[in-house]
């Protein structure tokens, strides 16, 4: 389908057409309706883990909520911001602030004091789930962040200098150092 657009009578006489269905127009539509598309499966997916995770009467029923973390960041809310934070992960090693903030409970701070090391979270830790991006080492820049990830009586602040192999997964409130080894601290 053309449109065909007139130039005004003073400039010319000529009638100029234009159409819409060049092969970048084409291109960019399908692009659009891909987005679309997945984002809408990533929603219904991110529903489906959230009732497996909650209805589900098997001990392994909070494995769940992993592949729903996943499948919630490319609903289309969220999507976005997935997709500017992945354009930009080469950035999240980049700039990184030179202290950050690791968040623990009592009893986390005196064996961090004791064995001079921050352990890493792992997917189930007590009880709860922590490990939201993999085992690691969890901390932040500023703060205690109100995130989800940090568990609630994990309020004792452990500052320290950013460890090397650090990654920014949310600026300001997320970093993490993947592994299951932990950080030595001085």
């Amino acid at each position: 389908m053309a449109d065909a657009l007139q130039c005004s009578p003073q400039d010319c006489n000529e009638t100029y057409t234009v159409t819409n269905e060049g092969a970048i127009h084409r291109f960019v539509a399908q692009l659009a309706n891909i987005y679309r598309l997945s984002t809408l499966r990533a929603e219904e997916s991110s529903m489906y883990w959230a009732d497996v995770a909650t209805h589900s009467k098997s001990p392994l029923a909070p494995l769940a909520h992993v592949p729903g973390v996943f499948a919630a960041l490319w609903t289309p809310e969220v999507a976005p911001t997935t997709a500017a934070i992945l354009g930009t992960a080469g950035l999240g090693f980049v700039g990184l602030p030179k202290s950050l903030v690791h968040f623990t409970t009592e009893a986390g701070a005196a064996s961090i004091r004791a064995s001079g090391v921050i352990r890493s979270s792992n997917m189930f830790t007590n009880g709860s789930y922590t490990g939201v991006f993999g085992p690691g080492v969890y901390m932040a820049r500023v703060g205690r962040p109100l995130n989800g990830i940090i568990r609630k009586e994990a309020t004792v602040p452990i500052f320290l200098e950013t460890p090397k192999g650090t990654v920014r997964i949310i600026p300001y409130m997320v970093y993490v150092r993947w592994g299951t080894n932990g950080v030595k601290i001085r």
